[in-house]
């Protein structure tokens, strides 16, 4: 019996205009669209995203005494390098996730992103690439790292994630 009306009066010249035009086809006037609650659901969602995806101070800071605290697993480096140069036994690292190492590592390139670092490092003595997940605990630490350039060496402690671009996933990390 009502039909809802599919016109709305222009602001600027009082005439009907269909809501879904960009401009008034009679004075060109924009037509308002409401984008103030997509604008408000895309940064809630953004939010939402970004509060999940950061992992919590308090369950890293847990997990760097695990870890640090952790006995190291024994791993033949050198068997993990034979296994990288060996199309058919990449898989092989699967076996090691999870597991805790030490390393010393060469840096090849390291990048700061937001409050962790993402350093790949060179394969060195018998050791593979590597790919770490560095988390410093303070910003000396992170002032540390920032210093750091190609060929200097680190020392680490972390956990096993498998396998990167045919290098070892190391996530998280923590220097030692």
């Amino acid at each position: 019996m009502f039909q809802k009306n599919r016109f709305k009066s222009c602001k600027h010249c009082q005439k009907s205009v269909i809501p879904a035009d960009i401009n008034c086809p009679y004075c060109g006037t924009p037509v308002g669209k409401n984008v103030l609650p997509k604008l408000l659901i895309g940064v809630l969602l953004l939010i939402l995203t970004i509060t999940v995806a950061i992992p919590k101070k308090s369950k890293l800071e847990k997990e760097r005494k695990n870890i640090l605290n952790a006995t190291v697993a024994s791993v033949d480096m050198v068997e993990w390098t034979r296994n990288f140069n060996n199309i058919e036994r990449v898989n092989t690292i699967g076996e090691f996730d999870g597991k805790i190492v030490e390393l010393q590592l060469q840096i090849f390139v390291a990048t700061y992103l937001s409050d962790h670092f993402g350093i790949v490092t060179a394969p060195s003595d018998g050791v593979p690439g590597t790919y770490l997940m560095l988390y410093p605990k303070n910003q000396a630490e992170t002032d540390f790292i920032k210093s750091l350039r190609p060929g200097q060496t680190i020392k680490i402690k972390g956990k096993v994630k498998g396998a990167y671009l045919k290098r070892i996933k190391i996530e998280p990390a923590f220097l030692i």
